[in-house]
């Protein structure tokens, strides 16, 4: 599946997330440490950049919320994963999931004729 145009919202106050090719979202660790993480609007690219610079602990669950209301990105239907609104050439809206599990690379493209798995681990079993 490709798209030509498209954006990323938070799902509770709609605001855009994206600029110039990257996703800007909150992060908070368990042990409570936050920041700020960028990225990529690229589907099957997981590189990212934190600030401050930071290295994930392999498996580390990290809480992921908007940077405009605060709200938590966790899914309802997922709990490892991050959901997103994708919207396209601004029409048609799509629920995106991505894992919040430090090393796993699997993005979810929700649409109406089903559901797409990217990344390295897309053909991972979840266990939430």
């Amino acid at each position: 599946m490709t798209f030509e145009k498209y954006n990323f919202y938070c799902p509770n106050c709609k605001s855009q997330l994206d600029s110039e090719s990257v996703i800007l979202l909150n992060t908070t660790r368990s042990n409570g440490n936050c920041g700020e993480i960028h990225l990529s609007t690229s589907f099957g690219n997981y590189n990212f950049h934190h600030y401050p610079k930071i290295e994930f602990e392999k498996n580390e669950i990290i809480n992921f919320s908007c940077p405009k209301c605060n709200v938590s990105l966790h899914s309802d239907l997922k709990p490892k994963f991050v959901n997103l609104i994708m919207r396209v050439e601004q029409q048609f809206d799509f629920e995106i999931l991505f894992s919040r599990e430090a090393g796993i690379q699997k993005t979810y493209i929700v649409t109406e004729d089903g559901i797409e798995s990217f990344g390295r681990d897309a053909n991972v079993v979840d266990v939430d």
